[in-house]
């Protein structure tokens, strides 16, 4: 069943974990799948650091289709932005048409 207001296109994108050049694990940007489907992104939070440097933090709310493939280590893509999955992806089921994956997925920008 599709999420029924799924306005937006997100990519989600998972990377497979690497190792640096020291044998140190990390995750491999470069080599990351990415699955576009359609879902919901809205704002929801938004503050300002300032004390050692002009930061800005925003928080999303995020809704995806059931069973899309989201782990808390992901990114998501959305409007040209890179979101960092920050909320650990949970199923809201049992109303079929209302059925989804909702997290939160934060921007730090500074």
């Amino acid at each position: 069943m599709a999420l029924l207001m799924a306005p937006h296109t997100v990519t989600v994108v998972t990377a497979p974990n690497g190792f640096d050049a020291e044998g140190n694990a990390n995750t491999d940007w470069s080599s990351a799948g990415r699955t576009t489907v359609q879902g919901q992104v809205e704002p929801a939070a938004s503050s300002e650091n300032r004390d050692n440097r002009d930061q800005v933090v925003t928080t999303y709310l995020v809704r995806l289709p059931p069973g899309t493939a989201v782990a808390l280590r992901d990114r998501l893509e959305w409007l040209g932005v890179t979101l960092e999955v920050t909320g650990d992806p949970l199923p809201w089921l049992g109303l079929t048409a209302l059925d989804h994956i909702q997290l939160t997925a934060t921007r730090i920008r500074g």
